[in-house]
């Protein structure tokens, strides 16, 4: 969440409680504008007087194979051949910017919080409360904000197969998502195919990793969140695919091989509040949780979520693939 500096987009979760105990709360979120995504990842801490917070370090990466697929421009993402491997991904640091340079992955220091500080946070605690009994369409913007409160600057997971499936965009995400991943395949397919002709004839498994993909910029296949729940929640954020593809050759002469694509799609978004930005659905300006930033009442972190599908389709014909979630545990 926050203002993308060279990838993530703004949002946030703005609560304002119900009016006579009865009307809607407000929950910041990110703007619809998202750049594509950077070169660096925010893993530092902040040296401030008030709790410094260290922003997790993602996991070691595999081995760069170093070989590129050749989508010639037919994809939204750059693969390579191999195993997931995290791409680089920028994030910024929402009112914790370094202001004399945009891209330092560096938090600056926090300030010592006044009374008011501490009084304005209780409210947005209660803010937060009356969301969550008038709004249960909020649920997963009630909870981004909520670990912005009170989560330590950890680490949170999201259900990205809530965003996949509830919002309409998110639907749109995911079908773009699997399309780019799939020519990736049969490009690489092809291209193995051009090495080595004897592979035509045998069934042949291999492994592709994409680059980041911004939704909520300006390509229209990566839309922005529809829902406000899901403006809240992540608002603009970035994306980036994998997947293990295995290719049945054609059962009957001058048939079409067969593809079989297990993919997952990861998402990755940084929840903060950004200067001179403001929630889109409440016009509340990001400055009144930007404070608790500043002061470390409440932290900005990373969150992460992923989705999982087997996908299935005959060489050529994309549009009309199959594909099916695959069972990663959650029941």
């Amino acid at each position: 969440m926050g203002t993308p500096i060279t990838g993530s987009t703004p949002k946030k979760v703005t609560y304002r409680p119900p009016e006579d105990t009865s009307k809607t709360r407000t929950v910041a979120e990110k703007k619809p504008t998202v750049e594509t995504p950077g070169d660096e990842f925010e893993k530092s801490r902040a040296e401030g007087r008030y709790p410094p917070v260290a922003l997790n370090a993602a996991p070691p990466l595999p081995p760069d194979t170093g070989t590129t697929v050749p989508t010639n421009g037919t994809t939204s993402a750059k693969y390579q051949v191999g195993p997931a491997r995290r791409p680089p991904i920028h994030h910024d640091n929402g009112f914790l910017q370094n202001p004399k340079d945009p891209k330092d992955p560096n938090p600056i220091a926090t300030r010592e919080p006044s009374f008011s500080d501490r009084l304005a946070k209780g409210k947005w605690a209660v803010k937060l409360e009356a969301a969550r009994q008038f709004r249960p369409d909020l649920k997963d913007a009630t909870d981004a904000y909520s670990h912005f409160l009170s989560g330590n600057g950890k680490d949170r997971t999201f259900d990205y197969e809530r965003f996949v499936t509830q919002d309409e965009s998110g639907k749109k995400v995911l079908k773009s998502a699997t399309q780019d991943t799939q020519k990736a395949a049969e490009a690489q397919y092809a291209a193995m195919i051009a090495k080595d002709p004897s592979l035509a004839g045998k069934p042949v498994t291999f492994q592709i990793t994409g680059g980041p993909i911004g939704v909520g910029g300006n390509d229209g296949k990566f839309p922005y969140p529809q829902t406000e729940n899901w403006r809240k929640a992540i608002g603009g954020h970035s994306i980036w695919n994998s997947a293990t593809v295995t290719v049945t050759p054609p059962t009957t002469p001058g048939g079409k091989p067969s593809f079989s694509m297990d993919m997952t799609v990861h998402a990755e978004d940084r929840y903060n509040f950004n200067p001179n930005q403001k929630d889109i659905d409440t016009g509340i300006p990001d400055s009144e949780n930007g404070r608790f930033e500043q002061t470390g009442l409440a932290h900005q972190y990373t969150q992460t979520g992923s989705v999982q599908r087997k996908v299935g389709w005959s060489q050529g014909d994309i549009e009309n693939a199959t594909s099916t979630p695959i069972n990663n545990g959650r029941g």
